[in-house]
């Protein structure tokens, strides 16, 4: 069987000296158009606004990120205080905790 010689385009297109490079793409900005924006409402009347914004701080409570990294914190200790508890005593915690375990699940006929 005779090798088939590559083709004129196939050699220029995988050779060193014909690559070319890929063109670069333009940078795009993007800017909030706040010409279009919704007017501000406007209470009913008898309604005053008050004269300053309130200042709210930061809440401490609830899912914030702080409640998320000390829960992710306690979690990897107690995970690994449960290996360390499981290799002092050579048992896992459903055994320690009076469980049998290693029998099956019992539906063997």
């Amino acid at each position: 069987m005779a090798a088939l010689a590559p083709s004129s385009s196939l050699q220029r297109c995988f050779s060193s000296s014909s690559r070319v490079a890929a063109p670069r793409r333009a940078s795009v900005a993007v800017r909030a158009d706040l010409s279009n924006a919704a007017p501000s409402v406007k209470p009913p009347k008898g309604v005053t606004l008050p004269p300053t914004k309130p200042a709210v701080p930061p809440s401490n409570f609830g899912f914030v990120e702080s409640a998320e990294r000390l829960n992710s914190r306690a979690a990897m200790i107690g995970f690994f205080a449960l290996l360390l508890v499981e290799l002092v005593a050579g048992q896992g915690l459903l055994d320690l905790l009076g469980f049998t375990t290693g029998n099956g699940l019992g539906f063997e006929f």
